[in-house]
């Protein structure tokens, strides 16, 4: 159920295409705000755009590249007038992120300018727009994997880390001019992307030693992303919230 959160308010979310993404711009719009949505499957966010009609605008964009990042401003400013929430969302995983020895530098200069240097031009385009707003709310995804190291994906765990850190710093340096900044750090998402990495024998096992007795879906991480982006949220800032339903299951002894 809807409570109309967002009304009124603009938001920009990167990574629209995707589950978590397209999510969080549905409920955005339900919630009442209007929202670009930027991906770089321009097909994909243009479709979920389709979808939401009047209040949804969508752009193709690579948020590695600043000046892509500087559009997504420029066209919420210039389409809807303002600028109040920016959702960091983009993300990507490289099959060659395995460990310290054998991952490529390449690979490593990759997935930081995915994971954190899209949320560093993010915020440097964004904070001011919504200054001149009166505020605003920046909410960045994190993973489970910043803190709980797992086989591979050391260069995307590391990254993550380092983005809950950017989004401190964000939420220190801006809070007494009205920018807020927080970070949502989900467990295992069921997503279209996460059901084309494992088999239903893999998934089935996920929920079956998971706390809350599923994994997350979708719209589990929207919801919080709405919260922190709305005014319910107003003093909250610098966070990181966990949305993984209690983690895994306790070995009992």
């Amino acid at each position: 159920m809807t409570r109309d959160r967002l009304r009124g308010k603009v938001a920009i979310v990167t990574g629209a295409a995707g589950g978590i993404g397209s999510a969080t711009a549905r409920l955005f719009v339900a919630e009442g705000a209007s929202v670009v949505l930027a991906d770089l499957d321009g097909a994909g966010a243009r479709r979920v755009a389709g979808e939401l009609g009047a209040a949804a605008a969508a752009i193709e964009a690579d948020v590695t590249r600043e000046s892509d990042v500087a559009g997504l401003v420029a066209l919420a400013l210039s389409k809807f007038g303002r600028l109040d929430v920016l959702h960091n969302n983009a993300v990507t995983a490289f099959p060659d992120d395995g460990d310290p020895v054998g991952t490529p530098n390449a690979v490593w200069q990759q997935t930081f300018e995915v994971v954190v240097m899209a949320a560093v031009y993010g915020c440097r385009h964004a904070i001011p727009a919504m200054l001149r707003s009166g505020g605003g709310s920046i909410v960045t995804m994190s993973s489970g994997a910043a803190h709980h190291p797992t086989g591979s994906r050391i260069a995307y765990g590391t990254c993550k880390a380092a983005i809950e850190t950017l989004s401190a710093y964000t939420a220190s340096m801006y809070g007494v001019q009205g920018i807020r900044s927080n970070v949502v750090s989900p467990g295992f998402v069921l997503t279209p992307a996460t059901r084309g990495l494992f088999d239903e024998g893999q998934l089935a096992a996920f929920s079956a030693t998971a706390a809350a007795g599923r994994v997350a879906t979708p719209q589990d991480v929207a919801q919080v992303v709405a919260y922190l982006a709305s005014d319910d949220a107003a003093y909250v800032s610098g966070q990181v919230v966990k949305v993984d339903g209690g983690g895994a299951r306790g070995l009992k002894w």
